[in-house]
């Protein structure tokens, strides 16, 4: 028998409203709530209330840049394991590995495809989904 998963939560960070609207319709699925937020900061305060499936991060954000924010929720210890994303136009390997040292899961590039987005995120997705079923058992 199958076993139900809980609901998933995806926090999306990006200052950009209309980018934070597109992200927020490719993303929405039954059983999957999305909470935006313009910020990093916002981002941070939103991991501490509630855990995530998955973490958008915009690399630049006011108040907390995503890199930051990124450090900043991977050091919560129910974030060990969740994927963080960094979304950014700055798609340098410098900056890929700023991301990566900063505990991020993956770095994707902007523009994007409604496609290409899905087809990196779900199997982030369903390793930790899978993560979490094994660590129930």
């Amino acid at each position: 028998m199958a076993t139900e998963f809980c609901d998933e939560t995806v926090i999306v960070a990006e200052n950009d409203s209309m980018m934070r609207g597109l992200l927020r319709t490719v993303l929405e699925q039954p059983r999957r709530t999305i909470l935006l937020c313009a910020d990093g900061l916002e981002a941070v305060e939103l991991a501490g209330q509630t855990l995530a499936t998955l973490v958008l991060l915009d690399l630049r954000m006011p108040k907390l840049d995503g890199i930051e924010a990124c450090r900043q929720i991977r050091g919560l210890p129910r974030y060990a394991t969740v994927p963080i994303v960094i979304l950014t136009v700055f798609d340098s390997e410098a900056m890929k590995r700023r991301a990566q040292r900063a505990g991020a899961t993956a770095f994707f590039g902007k523009p994007f495809s409604r496609m290409a987005l899905l087809l990196a995120l779900n199997p982030l997705i369903a390793a930790h989904r899978r993560r979490l079923e094994l660590e129930r058992n």
